[in-house]
């Protein structure tokens, strides 16, 4: 007869060899999954437009107030429309610039909702911008989302998308705070540093 640790001996043996089997059709399966994971999509920019592209950039809000920034054909710096050339701050100008054409669609609505959902209908903002060939594009900024994290946002036609809240905040804020060049302060000449005049000695009197 067989020993009853023997059996026992024959269990564990069994419950290993199945261990081992298990564990690898579990590596097996989680390499096939890792495998056919779907790459998350590319991110979509805003616009096809670069910096070099754009000579005009124009600011407008709800109430009328708008700032006009342009590129000067002479010195290609960015100015200010009715600034002097020499006042604008243009490496702010195209560093805000930059960062809006660089800017990113977070989410495309697909939803068949009106534009007042999103505050499209009157924009809160409209931001046109002219390309050197004459070409406008045109996008609207409506209300920001429920959350805070970004703004409702359509570019001529298109879709309603979602856009960063941070980065699309610092163009808006070129309409409050103009961005130019800080005034020297004219140094003060002090006065009177003449040669002082020595006193006239007086004549004492001859008793």
């Amino acid at each position: 007869m067989v020993r009853r640790s023997t059996w026992i001996l024959l269990i564990i043996f069994a419950l290993l060899v199945g261990f081992a089997w298990l564990f690898q059709r579990y590596q097996a399966n989680k390499a096939d999954n890792v495998a056919t994971i779907t790459p998350t999509t590319a991110p979509v920019k805003l616009y096809s437009l670069t910096i070099t592209e754009v000579n005009n950039i124009n600011i407008t809000d709800s109430a009328g107030n708008s700032i006009d920034l342009y590129r000067d054909p002479v010195s290609f710096n960015w100015a200010i429309t009715d600034v002097p050339v020499d006042q604008g701050d243009s490496f702010q100008i195209e560093s805000v610039s930059s960062q809006l054409l660089s800017i990113q669609v977070q989410e495309t609505l697909t939803q068949s909702l009106p534009l007042d959902s999103f505050g499209l209908v009157r924009p809160a903002y409209t931001i046109t911008m002219t390309s050197s060939d004459g070409t406008q594009v045109v996008t609207f900024v409506g209300s920001p989302t429920a959350i805070g994290y970004g703004y409702y946002v359509r570019v001529d036609s298109g879709p309603v998308v979602i856009v960063d809240k941070v980065v699309m905040d610092d163009v808006l804020n070129l309409l409050t705070n103009p961005p130019l060049l800080p005034t020297a302060t004219p140094e003060v000449t002090p006065t009177g540093t003449g040669t002082p005049i020595a006193p006239v000695p007086q004549e004492t009197p001859t008793p």
